[in-house]
């Protein structure tokens, strides 16, 4: 803990001014001029237990329990807490031990937003969102803003070889097509320094690359004091995880500086040769940056919210409010009717294939919704979370072995295989159109499809199951299950297209049908939207204190 020389009582640091402030004495200090005096009390307990799957025929279990010097009550704090307060007389407190565990930070960035403006940024982004619900906007809510200091993975780069580069000039003459190729040698001479990624599995990387970048400039050497008042997180993952990330954006930089010389303005360059641009040096370091975060319950779901405690940038995840969704489309609906009636007739052939279109469209929304459901569900687009279960998985005593690796289909395989079933199921199904009319259509759409993707979503759960890979998309029958509902009018819709009825009413009655399908997949198109802006419970660990 950090104390003031004047009166000892307990001081934290004030963003706003960037010194430490004492609400006592009112006495202000520099940083750099406060050394921790005190850190909690840490007592460490090693249990042991029989367990007859490890080499040794027992595991051991280490805990430590942190406590506050102010009051002697137990600091609540998980594996990666590094800066917290007591849950009991709030004072903070930073548990030194922990900083550096792995690897000490080189820079820390201080809070330069306070509270108070993270709220009011955060309240500006929220009230442009129309649907925005309720609870969101409310007063307490955005009083639990608090403050993080993030672990980051600083990737500094640098180029200074010579390269070669390919490229190709291409001109007509006649009935042929010239290609000319070149070889373009240069020297580069580059450096890249504050490429960063959060190290902390359980930030987000969604939330962490929406209010990136952070100003490496004007970070300081670190300091345990600028943590006073916050709350820390330590690094639990790799150093080299985003290596290559940051490697891609280096190389596509030069490149693109390279294109636009002038020099090279009638020729372009070859994509491929871009691989001789990869960096000669890397130096990798270690920083707190700073976030202000904020997470809002409502029933069993979390919406997440954070501010860049240093540039202002908001990120949230905003889901609909089905109240006034529906209102404000009844509303809507008003004027567009009024619209229409100004429209000339439309023929009810084209009516239906309008209608027909609308379905088909919400169809396409509710499969990419779903696919994007299942990717974080999985955590498949979080890179760190991923990375650190990978490592829960394949650490601690009596752990199992990592199964060997078992020999799977390339690729390239996999894809044209893919292919050539969804080819043969297409030409199927036509077939059926053709020869059976309507009812080889409904066949097709209540037999044929949901047999196929209930043989594609065993086939995904085989390859969850053994742990070879988890697909991208999400299972196909799920997604018929949701696009059941615009199915039906579009089947409908089809079978009346294809026999052609004289009369208009047929006409009508399918797309009334369609239609009525379409905006009953409205609400399931907003229930996804909703799952995709909130998370599951709980994906931060609790933090203590005042919360």
């Amino acid at each position: 803990m950090f104390v003031c020389p004047n009166c000892g009582a307990n001081i934290n640091f004030d963003p706003g001014r960037q010194l430490l402030h004492c609400d006592f004495c009112d006495t202000d200090l520099s940083p750099d001029s406060v050394i921790q005096v005190d850190d909690a009390k840490e007592d460490t307990y090693t249990e042991t237990e029989a367990d007859e799957s490890s080499e040794t025929g027992y595991r051991e279990y280490t805990t430590t329990i942190y406590t506050c010097k102010e009051c002697g009550g137990e600091i609540l704090a998980n594996d990666n807490t590094v800066a917290t307060f007591c849950s009991y007389c709030g004072a903070s407190t930073v548990l030194a031990s922990r900083v550096g565990k792995e690897r000490a930070p080189e820079h820390i960035i201080p809070f330069r937003i306070t509270k108070e403006q993270s709220g009011e940024l955060y309240k500006k982004a929220v009230g442009k969102a129309l649907f925005a619900p309720k609870y969101m906007k409310e007063e307490t809510v955005v009083d639990k803003f608090r403050g993080i200091y993030m672990p980051y993975w600083i990737y500094n780069f640098r180029e200074n070889r010579p390269v070669s580069l390919r490229a190709q000039k291409d001109h007509r003459s006649g009935d042929y097509i010239i290609h000319t190729f070149y070889d373009v040698n240069t020297k580069v001479d580059a450096e890249y320094n504050g490429l960063a990624f959060d190290a902390s599995s359980q930030f987000s990387d969604n939330l962490s690359e929406a209010i990136a970048p952070f100003d490496i400039k004007t970070a300081v050497p670190f300091n345990t004091s600028y943590m006073s008042g916050f709350y820390a997180d330590a690094a639990d993952t790799d150093s080299g995880l985003y290596e290559d990330n940051c490697k891609s954006i280096v190389i596509s930089d030069i490149y693109s500086h390279i294109s636009k010389h002038p020099a090279l303005r009638s020729i372009s360059l070859k994509a491929a040769s871009a691989a001789n641009l990869g960096p000669e040096h890397t130096d990798i370091e270690m920083g707190y940056f700073p976030v202000w975060f904020l997470s809002v319950r409502h029933k069993d779901r979390l919406t997440y919210a954070v501010v860049n405690g240093q540039t202002g940038e908001v990120a949230t995840d905003i889901p609909v409010d089905h109240k006034k969704y529906i209102i404000s489309s009844l509303i809507l609906a008003i004027p567009l009717f009024l619209l229409l009636t100004l429209i000339p007739v439309m023929r009810p052939q084209y009516l239906l294939i309008a209608s027909l279109a609308f379905a088909i469209a919400s169809m396409i929304i509710l499969c990419s919704q779903k696919n994007k459901i299942h990717i974080r569900e999985h955590s498949l687009d979080d890179k760190g979370l991923m990375s650190r279960k990978a490592a829960k998985g394949n650490s601690g005593a009596g752990a199992p072995k990592p199964a060997e690796a078992k020999p799977v289909t390339a690729p390239a395989q996999q894809k044209a295989s893919s292919g050539v079933g969804t080819f043969f199921l297409v030409v199927f199904v036509v077939v059926l159109l053709m020869v059976g009319g309507a009812i080889g259509g409904l066949i097709a759409a209540f037999v044929i499809v949901p047999i196929a993707l209930s043989m594609k979503n065993k086939k995904d759960s085989k390859l969850v199951t053994t742990g070879e890979k988890i697909s991208e998309k999400a299972p196909g029958r799920d997604k018929f299950i949701l696009c059941l509902k615009p199915l039906i009018g579009a089947v409908l819709a089809v079978c009346v297209w294809i026999f052609a009825p004289a009369a208009d009413e047929y006409y009508y009655i399918a797309a009334v049908a369609c239609i009525a399908g379409v905006l009953l997949s409205f609400l399931d198109i907003i229930k996804c939207h909703n799952e995709l802006s909130t998370r599951k419970l709980p994906q931060f660990d609790k933090r203590g204190g005042d919360e």
